[in-house]
């Protein structure tokens, strides 16, 4: 059975530096995650908001190696080459940010939207929050065009590869979409001459991994291992009480986006934060 929460989903890239752990708590909620069919409305509409109580109050804090966006904090402006006065999007992380080699963006779409496509040699994932989107994409080993769809309330995602090798389109369903999208330059390992393939799937669809001893969390992994793909998307779920035992001292990047629950997450030695759904942290 699902843990009632799924507090992150968890970009994992192959450069950069970072020491983390985390302890995660549910809210208690009747039926499945969300309540809503698989949904996130926490994302978009945390309750209370934290200036609820006193204007100008965030829990966000930039660091010179890490950062925590909370909800209060997301800045909404146009993305290029997006339909004008159909969209925003908030960045919760960028290559502005000292070190960081990918960009995390929230981003909302009304009905009549089309998204603009990504910089040559950059490669594009997106997590649906709410509402549906769909378009068509073109792979490298599939001549001509093929139709897609991501559900409403389906954890559904889209990995497109780099161009010219990954062409789509993106557009909201009838009532618009809300999704989390991730970007960054492709960096091919040398010794492997595949190319990634765009890849359309559903997080329940995924094997549920065993993290190893002493953890106990839920992991699944959203796209293949294999090493022609240079990052990878996870999603944890953490039961009530679970939390990370590993205080992870790594290479990779990371771009957080808390959909459920609440916890508090270290990071460095001495930084402890009280995290919850709709909080990014890089």
């Amino acid at each position: 059975r699902r843990p009632p929460s799924r507090p992150r989903i968890h970009a994992r890239s192959s450069k950069g530096a970072e020491g983390e752990s985390t302890k995660m708590e549910a809210r208690s909620r009747s039926g499945e995650r969300g309540g809503t069919g698989g949904e996130y409305p926490d994302v978009m509409a945390p309750r209370p908001a934290s200036s609820a109580y006193l204007p100008g109050l965030t829990r966000s804090v930039y660091e010179r190696d890490h950062a925590v966006i909370t909800t209060e904090s997301r800045v909404w402006c146009g993305l290029p080459g997006w339909t004008p006065g159909k969209h925003s999007g908030a960045y919760l992380a960028s290559p502005q940010m000292p070190g960081a080699i990918f960009s995390m963006v929230l981003v909302r779409m009304q009905p009549g939207c089309e998204a603009g496509a990504p910089l040559p040699g950059v490669e594009r994932f997106i997590f649906l929050v709410e509402g549906d989107v769909h378009g068509k994409f073109e792979n490298v080993s599939t001549p001509g065009k093929t139709d897609y769809r991501l559900a409403p309330g389906g954890d559904d995602y889209a990995f497109f590869p780099a161009l010219p090798h990954g062409k789509h389109t993106i557009e909201p369903g009838a009532n618009g979409a809300v999704f989390l999208m991730f970007e960054q330059v492709y960096r091919p390992l040398i010794r492997s001459g595949q190319k990634p393939k765009v890849v359309i799937g559903n997080v329940d669809a995924q094997e549920m991994l065993d993290p190893g001893a002493p953890e106990v969390f839920g992991l699944r992994k959203l796209l293949p291992l294999s090493e022609e793909f240079d990052f990878n998307i996870h999603i944890m779920d953490f039961a009530p009480g679970q939390y990370l035992h590993c205080n992870e001292m790594h290479y990779n990047q990371h771009g957080m986006l808390m959909l459920e629950g609440q916890g508090i997450y270290r990071l460095r030695d001495d930084k402890w934060y009280h995290v919850r759904a709709g909080d990014a942290i890089y």
